[in-house]
């Protein structure tokens, strides 16, 4: 990938602006929106890989709104959470919608730059991986832990998710992996693709 493109979505005007000053000093191609109808548009002409996304964003929908009609549009695009909210039903919401990160401001830049990077390892690896560009990002995250050999209740502890939809999540997986229903057949698959 020779440019990556993030696209930060943050109403606050001056955050916005050091956000995208310190991603562009990283050397990321950066633009801004400061609302849901704008925000769309630049999904559409700028063609993000990653947005950098507050939850709430003013009055009308908000940051997770937003994600669920961004994935209609683009449903590659990954999604790192940036907000001063962390109301437990918020972090759900965001859960559910596959995000890669959720920071809670005041954030530091070393926060950022870590989540940024982490965030563009997976999209690389989604790219050059057929198989793993099917999966979300918590499909993914499960097939890592899957990878390192955890039971699905030992991931189920780790992802604060119950054991029934690790098993659930194993089977959507396997199933789009078009792996067969043979014994550990996810396990010795995760084993042998993910690094």
């Amino acid at each position: 990938m020779e440019e990556k493109r993030i696209l930060v979505i943050e109403d606050e005007v001056i955050v916005a602006y050091d956000l995208k000053e310190f991603l562009e000093g990283q050397g990321y191609s950066v633009q801004l929106a400061h609302d849901v109808p704008t925000a769309i548009d630049a999904i559409k002409s700028f063609q993000p890989h990653l947005c950098i996304c507050d939850v709430q964003l003013g009055p009308g929908p908000n940051g997770i709104d937003f994600m669920k009609n961004a994935r209609s549009i683009n449903p590659d695009l990954e999604v790192i959470y940036a907000t001063a909210f962390s109301h437990s039903m918020l972090v759900d919401a965001a859960r559910e919608t596959g995000a890669l990160n959720y920071i809670v401001k005041p954030w530091n830049d070393d926060q950022i730059r870590v989540s940024i990077n982490l965030a563009f390892d997976f999209i690389n690896r989604k790219q050059e991986n057929k198989e793993l560009s099917q999966l979300s990002s918590a499909e993914y995250r499960i097939v890592e832990l899957i990878a390192q050999q955890k039971s699905s209740k030992e991931i189920a502890e780790l992802l604060f998710l119950s054991e029934k939809t690790i098993r659930n999540h194993r089977h959507n997986i396997a199933r789009k992996l078009g792996l067969d229903g043979q014994k550990n057949s996810l396990l010795k698959w995760a084993m042998t693709n993910i690094r």
